[in-house]
């Protein structure tokens, strides 16, 4: 009798095991939102827990574009804000087609300033992407037919320094994913070498004229580092993302064969 419990008690102990590894190993269920995904929609998303390591809850948008169909290469940029970031496609200026482009806004964790990550520490910057990685990663599990040509990064402010800290870090999942990067109005990094930055990535910096912009900066420094990105100088922008900034970044897409 106590052989049959004892045996007994072995095969509910498995089965509990195998359950609750089951329901933690599984791929998340993608069907809820795959579904909602049609062109002109935007979709405010949240990674899963069992996707994501950490406590931080991690939300982001993206829109779909008009002219999307899911039987073909769809051209992305992702958007990092100004300031402590956004997780809001209506942060995104219009330097690409709406109508063509995935649009994705990731956010920065604690809404905290790259600027300051970066001066308080390689390790500080380095979580920023530890925090953002996983919603990227979950974006291309929903959208698997991103193109492999056209994968833009680009960010203003805030969102050139979180850039230039990934150029800088060589971030996996960064300088190997992104085609081309957008820096507007800074670039700041731990090392300022830039080393992440590759022959065959597009690069753009721009900075305006009508302020102590710290793009003069990066450029010097990327020069001096033998990398060689396309710049822009604006004489009619300050600090700001402005027409001028909007179209020069818009043409410089479009004349970078980036539809």
């Amino acid at each position: 009798m106590k052989q049959i419990l004892f045996v007994g008690a072995v095969v509910l102990s498995f089965i509990f095991v195998k359950a609750w590894f089951d329901s933690h190993s599984a791929a998340p269920d993608t069907s809820d939102i795959t579904l909602k995904i049609v062109p002109g929609r935007t979709l405010r998303v949240e990674v899963p827990e069992a996707f994501a390591d950490g406590s931080e809850k991690k939300t982001f948008e993206m829109r779909i574009p008009d002219e999307y169909t899911p039987d073909k290469p769809v051209p992305l940029l992702v958007w990092f804000a100004p300031g402590g970031g956004s997780d809001r496609v209506g942060s995104i200026p219009p330097i690409v087609d709406f109508k063509k482009f995935l649009l994705v806004a990731l956010p920065y964790p604690g809404n905290n300033l790259p600027r300051l990550a970066i001066k308080a520490g390689i390790d500080r910057i380095d979580r920023f992407w530890a925090y953002e990685r996983p919603m990227l990663q979950w974006m291309q599990m929903l959208v698997p037919n991103i193109s492999d040509r056209v994968r833009i990064a680009a960010g203003f402010s805030s969102g050139a320094h979180l850039i230039g800290s990934g150029l800088d870090r060589n971030w996996a999942g960064f300088t190997d994913f992104f085609t081309a990067y957008v820096l507007h109005e800074g670039g700041y990094a731990p090392e300022m070498t830039y080393h992440g930055m590759r022959n065959e990535h597009k690069v753009l910096v721009t900075y305006g004229l009508q302020n102590n912009s710290y793009g003069k900066v990066v450029v010097r420094k990327m020069k001096k580092a033998h990398k060689h990105p396309d710049v822009r100088r604006l004489p009619h922008t300050g600090h700001d993302m402005s027409q001028e900034a909007i179209e020069t970044i818009r043409n410089w897409i479009i004349e970078t064969e980036l539809p």
